[in-house]
């Protein structure tokens, strides 16, 4: 008898109707001979209605008691699911963190988690039932109530996989998997039936929603094979996490990735001297907040400006940290950029293949795109653009690439 992890996300439990569909997928895993653990996402929207109360009273705060409401839909998911189930005729049982419990830091609405102790979990399936359980929120050494980043309901699915020793971890959303690109701005973007792990943590981690990157992180790290499925279609086909050596027929390039969610900002003038980068990073350690693509160039001699790429949603954060540290800092003035775009387009071929970045950079001069910044690792390369551009850079380089087509080894010109 394998043993299954099913998360479901915010819209495949928007409603009555899809959750008495979801406890007829559950119900099919039981009929095929299999144990089933079930983590469940708020019904679409209610988090974000939670999450706006909360700023709406105290905006400037992230507290605990924002925690005990943010996860509050969370709770309602569990228990409407259990129902549905019950009255199909399974036995089931809904499970908050601090029931089983799920430990984490005390990090308030970013808390990382710890541990699971999968006692009661175990108990639950060994007496037939189907544990449901509420994804995104844990519990601190302190007692308090945690949420782990929005998103978290699929690391919360990988880490209840890890702790019960699962056979596979099924995520299930709105899309039957993970494509190309974004079929919404790119129509040819074609489903993927594999990806490695690498590859899929690179593109969570550069704007694909599909997945959270803590998630994939620590499916890679443990083995846990993962699998994207749609919840709204009854086809079993999707896309699978696997090792990356168990990838094959793999292409240079695999995906175009973008995000509209980050703004530029600019340091003005800082001081060019040892320990300012070394200041700036500890500073925004301190206020947890995460800058990428970082760059500087000379503005005038002994300064520089010093650029990066920021959520937006961290801007009025990131204002006032460095405002509080200007002195130390040694900066002018900060800039914010607000219609940028970032494109990635990652594979396992930019680790060999250095036609790959050139191909990029030439594929967006034809279509007469500047990019501002660039970034490279391993298995990406990350460029930022106007966003008025973004849907003729990703038609340009989903087609430069031949992702439209079937995975063929091919050179890249």
């Amino acid at each position: 008898m394998a043993l299954f992890v099913l998360k479901f996300g915010g819209t495949s439990v928007a409603n009555l109707a899809r959750l008495e569909h979801v406890a007829k997928v559950i119900r099919q895993e039981i009929i095929n001979g299999n144990q089933v653990a079930v983590v469940v996402s708020a019904m679409a929207g209610i988090t974000d209605q939670m999450v706006g109360y909360c700023q709406a009273l105290c905006p400037h705060e992230q507290t605990p008691e924002h925690d005990v409401v943010a996860s509050a839909g969370e709770q309602v998911t569990a228990g409407l699911l259990a129902l549905s189930l019950k009255k199909i005729g399974i036995k089931a049982r809904s499970y908050l963190s601090w029931q089983i419990p799920i430990h984490t830091d005390s990090t308030a609405t970013d808390a990382r988690i710890l541990h699971i102790n999968p006692e009661k979990i175990q108990q639950s399936l060994s007496k037939g039932e189907v544990p449901v359980i509420a994804g995104f929120q844990g519990l601190s050494r302190e007692g308090l109530i945690t949420t782990i980043g929005r998103g978290g309901s699929d690391t919360t699915a990988v880490a209840m996989a890890v702790a019960l020793k699962a056979d596979r971890c099924d995520i299930y959303t709105d899309v039957d998997g993970v494509y190309t690109a974004d079929p919404r701005l790119v129509p040819s973007a074609r489903r993927q039936d594999t990806l490695g792990y690498n590859e899929m943590f690179e593109m969570a981690s550069a704007g694909a929603k599909v997945l959270h990157p803590r998630c994939v992180e620590m499916a890679m790290k443990h083995n846990i094979r993962l699998r994207v499925l749609s919840s709204l279609t009854d086809s079993p086909k999707g896309t699978e996490i696997i090792e990356d050596k168990l990838v094959v027929d793999q292409g240079n390039v695999t995906s175009i990735v973008h995000s509209l969610q980050e703004a530029k900002v600019t340091l003005k003038n800082m001081q060019n001297q040892p320990g300012v980068a070394a200041k700036l990073y500890t500073n925004l350690g301190n206020a947890n907040i995460l800058i990428d693509m970082m760059t500087q160039s000379h503005s005038r001699e002994g300064y520089i400006d010093m650029d990066g790429m920021i959520n937006r949603n961290d801007i009025e954060r990131f204002q006032t940290t460095m405002f509080a540290s200007k002195d130390n800092l040694s900066f002018s003035d900060i800039a914010i950029d607000k219609n940028v775009a970032k494109v990635t387009v990652i594979g396992m071929g930019l680790r060999s293949n250095m036609d790959i970045p050139a191909l990029i950079c030439r594929t967006l001069a034809n279509e007469g795109i500047n990019i501002h910044m660039i970034y490279s690792s391993e298995i990406k390369m990350s460029v930022t653009i106007n966003q008025q551009s973004l849907k003729p850079a990703l038609t340009a380089l989903h087609k430069a690439f031949a992702l439209d087509q079937n995975y063929i080894e091919k050179e890249v010109a």
